[in-house]
């Protein structure tokens, strides 16, 4: 994975080296929540609880939105993803993409009646109280949604409690996975900082893709320990 230098202005000024394909809600002539195209999600899970249901992806600016102390600021995967469409959060951009988001929500909604699962976030993370409880709401509001994720705010965080207690109210279609937190059993680490749990199967050719394994969203009592690549 790429590591940026200390002095790099990705680094300096907290957000993509990617400045081109940073897009704004207001004006963006596509649908934000995107079905996955990428071969490690898979386009559809396969087995387990959430079997049958299609997944999708929402990417945001990474950096931007993240905490300034993850282990990964320098060597983000998003220093290899120069084709992602990311999307501001600051001031009315962060509005406007929660009201897209919402309109899409309900498409979807009514389109997938056995369910759809939404991949939070790609790149990116929870940028705000505001836009997490916009997700509680989202879930109490969708029957037909089902979310999963990774989050580097910990629960001490406000952000953190936040996703902590929509988290253990809607555990069942709501599974964020603290990253590098070792104390939380449903957690998600790399292995630079921790062995004890659960190696992604992906990562060691077990099987093809999230939507054939399934473990993010159904160990709950066990950790998942990425291979730092």
């Amino acid at each position: 994975m790429t590591k940026l230098k200390t002095d790099n202005n990705a680094i300096v000024n907290s957000t993509t080296q990617y400045q081109k394909n940073i897009h704004s809600a207001i004006d963006y002539p596509h649908k934000i929540i995107k079905p996955s195209t990428n071969v490690k999600l898979g386009k559809k899970i396969t087995k387990g609880i959430w079997k049958d249901k299609k997944i999708y992806t929402l990417t945001l600016v990474e950096r931007a939105t993240c905490t300034s102390d993850c282990e990964h600021w320098l060597d983000c995967y998003g220093n290899n993803m120069p084709f992602a469409h990311r999307f501001r959060t600051d001031n009315e951009h962060g509005i406007a993409l929660m009201e897209r988001i919402w309109k899409e929500l309900e498409q979807l909604n009514t389109k997938h009646k056995q369910g759809f699962v939404v991949r939070l976030h790609v790149l990116g993370d929870f940028f705000s109280w505001d836009y997490v409880d916009f997700w509680r709401k989202a879930i109490e509001q969708f029957d037909n949604l089902f979310v999963y994720g990774y989050s580097r705010h910990w629960p001490h965080s406000t952000i953190g409690n936040a996703i902590y207690k929509v988290r253990n109210k809607h555990l069942a279609r709501f599974k964020i996975r603290f990253s590098n937190l070792t104390s939380d059993k449903f957690s998600a680490s790399s292995n630079e900082v921790s062995t004890k749990g659960i190696t992604c199967p992906v990562q060691l050719d077990k099987t093809d893709s999230c939507g054939t394994c399934g473990l993010c969203w159904t160990a709950t009592n066990k950790p998942i320990i990425f291979l730092t690549h």
